[in-house]
């Protein structure tokens, strides 16, 4: 089994090695946009498959051609083990 560090940068790294599996979010979201997609859509957890209830926009940064923006869905306790397990230097 994949260490808790290794998992979460395996799941980041998603968006580098290939975006495009993830749905695309909008050029301009803002906090509405992330908020009707919460409350008001229903979403599986990238992590789990349970319901989502977080939504998070990322970019690939290294990705070529860029992907543009893509939604990152989880549950809550996912955005929990992934804030908890991130890289250090990840972190905010």
């Amino acid at each position: 089994m994949n260490e808790p560090g290794n998992a979460v940068e395996g799941m980041l790294t998603l968006l580098a090695i290939e975006p495009t599996l993830l749905p695309p979010a909008p050029e301009r979201a803002d906090g509405r946009h992330i908020e009707h997609r919460r409350r008001d859509e229903i979403h599986d957890c990238l992590r789990c498959g349970q319901r989502a209830m977080v939504a998070y926009i990322a970019r690939s940064m290294v990705a070529d051609p860029d992907p543009g923006p893509r939604w990152l869905d989880l549950c809550p306790a996912c955005d929990y083990w992934l804030r908890t397990n991130l890289p250090e230097e990840w972190r905010p």
